[in-house]
């Protein structure tokens, strides 16, 4: 780990893409940023960890942050920044996308009995095993408002979520003016790097264009949050602060791993993560050592919950 920081940090590149799925990808992104580097960022869970820490580090170096998972980099590119807080910006909202994953439409009794491989089959986007099971409890779009609370500086109330099963339309920017730009495309990350890689030019990506009259209509509808609560639980961490999101990222890294392995049910997940945010009280994340330190508490907390039952 410390050599990968060090690489990040040194003179031998002057892009970094932080990519290393979970926590483990925070140490060598922060490094990056300390460093004023220009980051291709696509790991969620260093926002979700420690965003403030992240951008305090990036913001004071000079360092660029230039998502590039697919709805943030959708909202990058409507706003052609990474500040929508600023009066010139007139953003009224910023609206996340969700395909909805596998799963969509179940009732919560319907998803008892869900295996591990039908949850890491995703009907959009080809992912690893833990995004892919994020994606099937909508914890994936739960980060991903943590994310853009962080990356846009801008306040939860004014982040919305639409499931959209086609996932064509990647994210929406609704301004005060009642204008809302939102970025389409085929779903491949292809696209958002080379977003990431030309800013502010534009280059090739090898992904052809949308055929909207192949592609026939564009679905919206609510998230279900009753059937899929990992969604309001990450909401619920972002409102409470401090060590909230990082208890919460813990929790559900390892609850995740424990279905993936056939120890726990895909229900259990958000079960294991609302246990961890109730027995865990969220404390002030000013310091990387109080975060690492509630991450360590809170897998702890989950695992045995895990042993236990």
């Amino acid at each position: 780990a410390d050599a990968l920081d060090q690489l990040a940090a040194s003179d031998a590149c002057d892009t970094v893409v932080a990519a290393i799925v979970g926590a483990a990808g925070l140490s060598s992104t922060l490094a990056a940023a300390a460093a004023g580097k220009r980051i291709l960022l696509a790991n969620k869970e260093s926002l979700v960890l420690a965003g403030e820490l992240l951008m305090q580090r990036a913001n004071a170096a000079g360092a660029e942050i230039i998502p590039i998972d697919s709805e943030h980099s959708a909202i990058f590119q409507c706003l052609r920044s990474r500040d929508a807080s600023l009066d010139q910006a007139g953003v009224r909202r910023i609206l996340l996308t969700a395909s909805g994953g596998p799963f969509r439409g179940r009732s919560r009794a319907e998803l008892e009995q869900v295996t591990p491989a039908q949850a890491v089959a995703h009907p959009k986007w080809s992912m690893g095993p833990k995004i892919s099971v994020d994606s099937a409890t909508l914890m994936n779009k739960g980060l991903e408002v943590i994310e853009a609370h962080h990356l846009f500086n801008v306040p939860g109330e004014r982040i919305d979520v639409l499931v959209h099963p086609q996932s064509l339309v990647h994210s929406l920017v609704e301004f005060i003016d009642g204008s809302t730009l939102a970025q389409l495309g085929l779903p491949d990350m292809r696209t958002t790097l080379a977003v990431g890689l030309g800013w502010p030019q534009r280059i090739e990506s090898g992904v052809a264009g949308l055929d909207l009259l192949t592609q026939g209509r564009l679905d919206f509808e609510a998230p279900d949050t009753d059937a899929f609560p990992c969604l309001r639980l990450a909401w619920q961490a972002m409102a409470a602060g401090g060590t909230a999101p990082a208890i919460l990222n813990a929790a559900n890294e390892v609850a995740v791993s424990a279905f993936l392995q056939g120890r726990t049910a895909f229900l259990n997940i958000p079960a294991l993560v609302a246990n961890a945010l109730s027995t865990l009280p969220p404390t002030s994340a000013d310091t990387l050592e109080s975060l690492l330190a509630a991450d360590r508490q809170a897998r702890q907390i989950t695992q045995t919950a895990i042993d236990t039952h």
